[in-house]
């Protein structure tokens, strides 16, 4: 064990930070990512490893996580990302996650490079938040009102004839009553 005094107050400080950063990290609701300007994942905070399943060693590596996204987002997630990481533009995509269990759920991916003193991307930092409970709301709330849309249309087409028909028995009407 090594004795605190022998220890810079540089390297406190380090430590210090070092241990401030993990415990965020680990404790915002959200899945916390690094990667190196190519793309190659170095980090990923405890919410995933709990979240997938998978350990940090089974994690890190350049394509990895794409394996654990939905088969339909799959190639829409490689072309953003490819994008973000040719141009160093913000990274942001909705896509569907497997977990452990399983099952996918939402999230809101999201990444920012930093930059060095050269202007060169020195690494990438990521966000996945869970938004799956806002989605599925989202798309029933899309679905009603596809569905109100269709009730009003055929309303629409019902009152169209209605008028028609009341429209043709005034006629009628007139027609008797002239006689």
């Amino acid at each position: 064990m090594v004795n605190s005094e022998a220890i810079s107050p540089e390297e406190q400080i380090r430590r210090q930070a070092e241990e401030q950063f993990r415990f965020l990290a680990d404790f915002i609701p959200q899945l916390v990512w690094f990667t190196d300007p190519t793309g190659f994942h170095t980090y990923f905070n405890q919410r995933w490893i709990d979240y997938t399943g998978y350990s940090l060693k089974d994690s890190v590596g350049p394509d990895m996580w794409n394996n654990l996204l939905h088969p339909d987002d799959q190639q829409k997630a490689r072309q953003i990302w490819g994008h973000s990481l040719a141009t160093g533009d913000f990274y942001e995509i909705e896509y569907r996650f497997k977990g452990r269990d399983g099952e996918y759920r939402w999230f809101l991916g999201q990444a920012r490079p930093q930059y060095d003193e050269a202007g060169q991307i020195k690494q990438w930092f990521g966000t996945c938040t869970d938004i799956h409970d806002q989605k599925l709301t989202e798309l029933a709330l899309r679905r009603r009102e596809q569905d109100l849309e269709r009730a009003y249309a055929d309303l629409e087409v019902k009152v169209t004839f209605r008028n028609l028909e009341l429209e043709r028995q005034v006629q009628e009407l007139r027609q008797r009553l002239g006689e």
